[in-house]
């Protein structure tokens, strides 16, 4: 009887171990895929809560409670170069916009409260054009008052406009004056005109086109007018090429914050890391497909991306400069990797990376 149960031990353990050595040569092509795969990640620079990558004249520039800044013009877009500082309004810097000429900056003021605790205190919105940054508007912090700074972030400085939203009033941002009344508002979404709840925008050719929607994007680059526009709305995008026919198609993902679009690819920032999918005449396919970068491991879905930015949408997602923000939206993941993040196509013709700033 002994004898027995212990050849049946010994034909258990077996089977365990054939089953383990099956398993392991299964996956194994995969993680040593991934080991060769894997980047040596920069120490980063510009890390924090990240909200905008916003370009003004030919630099990008990101805010991170003070404004840090790099050039990518021509010469320089493809090759990656340290963000600097660059003078910043006093307050917390939350949001920044520019139009044409002016960069704009919103920030918050915190007081200590009674128990001690910093405590938002008050907002204000600043201009800057090569000067010194001005107080355009303040108000003391009220919750149940939205303050939202978008603009339509264009590679053409032509089509670049900034917009204030306080509430359900939307001002169109020019320099130094704020206005009395903002803009006139109406009730059709993703539309020429404002709504109350407007907070993002994109061009048209050259007309400016609003929406409530986290995202707006088009297909501008620096040589060529954009000949289709899109927005998010949960896990879908919605696109037109003419203002007023829209079509839609469903990601799959979750729900999406960010849009961007290469000349072969619609790429999303969602609450669970980045996707993309692929485009056929600037359409956008259903569902996403896999990266033949390292974007979906570094960028994973352990990351919220509030924020992405193609420098010149009319080349390919491998040959293209991108940028993207990074926020933790599970425990899982490392505090190290929140900031602002960079893709750099390779130059010698093979796939670049995407990696910290």
């Amino acid at each position: 009887m002994k004898k027995d149960l212990s050849k049946y031990i010994k034909q258990i353990a077996f089977s365990v171990f054939f089953l383990q050595l099956l398993v392991f040569s299964s996956c194994s092509g995969v993680i040593f895929h991934t080991i060769r795969d894997e980047v040596k990640l920069a120490d980063a620079v510009v890390s924090g809560d990240c909200q905008n990558i916003i370009r003004y004249k030919d630099s990008i520039y990101v805010s991170v409670g003070k404004i840090k800044t790099r050039n990518v013009s021509s010469e320089l877009v493809t090759k990656k170069t340290k963000l600097t500082g660059f003078s910043s309004p006093s307050g917390e810097v939350f949001q920044i916009a520019a139009d044409s000429s002016n960069l704009y900056a919103l920030s918050m003021t915190y007081e200590k409260d009674d128990d001690g605790f910093n405590s938002a205190s008050k907002r204000t919105l600043w201009t800057y054009n090569g000067g010194k940054w001005k107080s355009i508007w303040s108000k003391p912090y009220n919750e149940d008052y939205e303050t939202i700074l978008f603009c339509t972030n264009t590679s053409s400085e032509a089509n670049r406009h900034a917009y204030f939203r306080y509430g359900k009033s939307v001002f169109e941002l020019s320099g130094e004056e704020l206005g009395e009344n903002g803009m006139a508002t109406g009730s059709a979404d993703n539309s020429t005109v404002p709504t109350a709840s407007s907070k993002s925008c994109t061009v048209l050719g050259s007309t400016v086109y609003f929406s409530s929607a986290n995202a707006m994007a088009s297909n501008e680059s620096p040589d060529s007018e954009s000949t289709c526009i899109y927005y998010s709305d949960g896990d879908k995008v919605y696109y037109s090429k003419d203002g007023s026919n829209w079509e839609s198609s469903d990601l799959g993902c979750d729900t999406i914050y960010s849009l961007a679009v290469t000349s072969d690819y619609l790429l999303a920032g969602t609450y669970s890391g980045i996707v993309h999918t692929p485009l056929t005449d600037w359409a956008p396919s259903s569902g996403t497909a896999d990266f033949s970068s390292n974007a979906d491991s570094t960028l994973s879905s352990y990351y919220e991306i509030p924020a992405l930015l193609v420098i010149d949408s009319s080349k390919t997602e491998l040959a293209a400069t991108i940028f993207a923000t990074c926020l933790t939206s599970s425990t899982s993941a490392s505090l190290n990797n929140v900031g602002l993040w960079s893709y750099f196509p390779n130059s010698s013709g093979g796939k670049g990376e995407w990696n910290r700033e």
